[in-house]
């Protein structure tokens, strides 16, 4: 069985993470997606909201998609988050686990831990994202990246998570761009207002 594996912050999970995650499912025949909130990316200085926030965020998010739900492998260990121990944590045999991430991600894989041994545990699934594509995707010199990558166009949903909070911060809405029990659930709990405490 393929399984989709997502990892990120979440903060909050908007359409461009689940429209990105619908593309894979149809495209690379995945029959189970596993979206990953980490506690902490190596890769990120601003810390998150609060981990229960985002974590029901992201249950409201996935609601109506028994094929999708939530791993919570990296919170329940120790900061940072690294990709191999969490596919390490993942595997299971007779699965078959692509790892989803933007072209973006994909451009510093050289710069993660254990990258090799990241392609051994899964192939991975890079979905588009300016201005890594076409002639501007250059693959990091990662042995075996060429045959265990799926580079994919996954439509036009462009949303930033940063643009997002900061809108948020200026008192905006999120409206049409995170599903509406998820801006239900901001709003309710004053989430990513200014002068508002982010746990």
């Amino acid at each position: 069985m393929r399984v989709g594996v997502f990892g990120g912050t979440f903060d909050p999970v908007h359409f461009g993470h689940l429209r990105t995650v619908e593309s894979a499912a149809m495209k690379f025949s995945l029959a189970r997606v596993l979206f990953v909130p980490a506690r902490r990316s190596p890769h990120k200085s601003e810390a998150p909201v609060d981990d229960r926030h985002r974590v029901a965020m992201l249950a409201l998010g996935l609601q109506g998609r028994p094929d999708w739900s939530i791993s919570l492998v990296e919170l329940d260990r120790e900061p940072p988050s690294y990709t191999i121990d969490t596919l390490r944590a993942l595997a299971t045999p007779g699965d078959e686990l692509w790892l989803l991430m933007g072209t973006d991600t994909l451009a510093a894989l050289d710069r993660w831990r254990q990258p090799e041994d990241i392609l051994k545990l899964a192939r991975i699934a890079a979905f588009e994202r300016e201005p890594y594509r076409g002639a501007g995707l250059v693959l990091p010199p990662v042995p075996g990246l060429a045959s265990r990558l799926e580079v994919f166009d996954a439509g036009s949903v462009r949303i930033s998570g940063t643009d997002l909070r900061k809108d948020l911060s200026g008192g905006k809405g999120a409206a049409g761009r995170v599903p509406e029990p998820v801006a239900e659930y901001i709003t309710k709990h004053g989430l990513y207002r200014s002068g508002v405490a982010r746990a």
